[in-house]
């Protein structure tokens, strides 16, 4: 039996790795509605409209990457599809709307190339969002079908995978050999588990997980208990834990990015038939950096009660703003829409004056995007003589934070299945 704490994409695909292994995997999640993480999309605001606030697109370049062959797999039974549409950047103060056709051949194109490979948590500062106006040949946008927020619920169910949901996990800790979790919904069954797995985005919880682990060896050293593992003494074993629960907790004291998604419903045919583009990045405004028409994108309609959805992510930066000044999430939505619709009047032209206020809702990431990783060379982490491991888009950088946490969610399935996969006479 494995506990994966974490129902986001990391987590659920974790899951399903170690359940076509074998393996018992019980997945925590605290959200109520379903499981999702940031690609849930929870409703706020009295008059919100259907709401598009967690992850926008998935984002590759290599056709051979593992990534490409996850997203080939969840393509393949119709979890997501491929986004085509007229994409590019939109200039604030009437910069106008460049297609990304013209982008890739432009010196903002050559500046993508060099900065954004190797530099995800810069894209922002960059001009880029997630990789959106990654170029090539070989670059591809998909979306979840019928949304993303229901991705994560889907690949749970199609593995058949247990799921506590709505659990606020509190402690987990290693006793008699089996791992426990604690939450505000305890069971007896939440006890005993062979292995856990940390897939929650926030590190905090990743980093006390390993404290204890610190706290408990040392422990045994002070009573003349425990043992060297691997010609490592038990003292720098400590050291070890101790430096890496440090790294993971300064992860979301000091390198956590907010967001705000918005969610605007327009009449129909207001902006989709007077603007140039479905989607476009914001490069020189600091309030927003992504828009996108939901109807767009394939499976869904976008749209409710003669109405068209448009989405737009705010800035970190504007984030912070609000964060501070401590605005309500119905009071947010209200400014959003105002730069929103600042944005695209140049673009709107004549027409502007015809639009009428749309309802809105939003919804505040407290932390959207983790701003540095680990930077460590392997996906996720392994701790084989505890049977902990942990997967997160901060364990290592790639050129979007989903990519980062497909990956490492992926991987850190196939660890845990290889511990229980040695011969028994081989096992720790």
């Amino acid at each position: 039996r494995v506990a994966v704490v974490g129902g986001g994409i990391s987590g659920s695909l974790c899951a399903m790795v170690l359940r076509r292994h074998g393996l018992e995997p019980t997945i925590f999640d605290m959200g109520k509605r379903a499981l999702g993480g940031r690609f849930g999309s929870p409703r706020s605001g009295k008059k919100a409209p259907k709401d598009f606030h967690g992850a926008q697109f998935f984002c590759t370049t290599d056709a051979t990457s593992r990534f490409s062959q996850v997203l080939g797999f969840l393509e393949h039974n119709n979890l997501v599809a491929r986004w085509e549409g007229r994409f590019g950047v939109l200039g604030s103060h009437g910069g106008g709307f460049l297609p990304k056709e013209i982008i890739d051949g432009s010196i903002l194109g050559s500046m993508q190339k060099d900065k954004g490979a190797t530099d995800a948590e810069g894209s922002e500062h960059f001009g880029d969002f997630c990789g959106f106006l990654a170029s090539g040949s070989k670059a591809r946008l998909y979306v979840g079908t019928p949304d993303m927020a229901s991705i994560c619920e889907r690949i749970a169910s199609m593995a058949e995978v247990e799921i506590r949901q709505g659990v606020q996990v509190t402690d987990l800790r290693l006793d008699n050999g089996g791992w426990s979790v604690s939450s505000d919904a305890c069971l007896p069954s939440d006890t005993g588990f062979d292995a856990l797995v940390v897939a929650a985005h926030n590190p905090a919880l990743a980093a006390a997980a390993v404290k204890r682990l610190a706290v408990d060896l040392h422990s045994e050293i002070l009573q003349g208990g425990g043992q060297d593992v691997d010609g490592v003494s038990r003292g720098q074993i400590v050291e070890r834990l101790n430096g890496l629960s440090g790294s993971l907790q300064d992860l979301r004291d000091s390198h956590k990015a907010p967001l705000y998604t918005l969610s605007a419903m327009f009449p129909t045919a207001t902006l989709s038939e007077t603007l140039s583009f479905d989607a476009v990045a914001c490069p020189t405004s600091d309030k927003l950096q992504f828009v996108a028409w939901e109807a767009s994108k394939p499976g869904r309609s976008g749209s409710e009660d003669s109405s068209e959805v448009w989405t737009a992510v705010s800035s970190s930066g504007f984030a912070q703003d609000l964060i501070r000044r401590g605005v309500s999430n119905e009071a947010a939505a209200e400014e959003l829409t105002e730069h929103l619709l600042a944005l695209l009047k140049p673009a709107v032209g004549e027409r502007f004056g015809e639009l009428l206020a749309p309802s809105a809702s939003a919804k505040c990431w407290r932390a959207g995007f983790t701003t540095k990783s680990l930077g460590l060379q392997e996906d996720s982490i392994g701790l084989e003589p505890w049977r902990l491991a942990i997967c997160g888009d901060f364990v290592r950088s790639y050129p979007s934070p989903i990519e980062a946490a497909v990956v490492s969610g992926m991987e850190a399935g196939e660890r845990v299945a290889s511990w229980f996969s040695q011969p028994a006479g081989q096992q720790e």
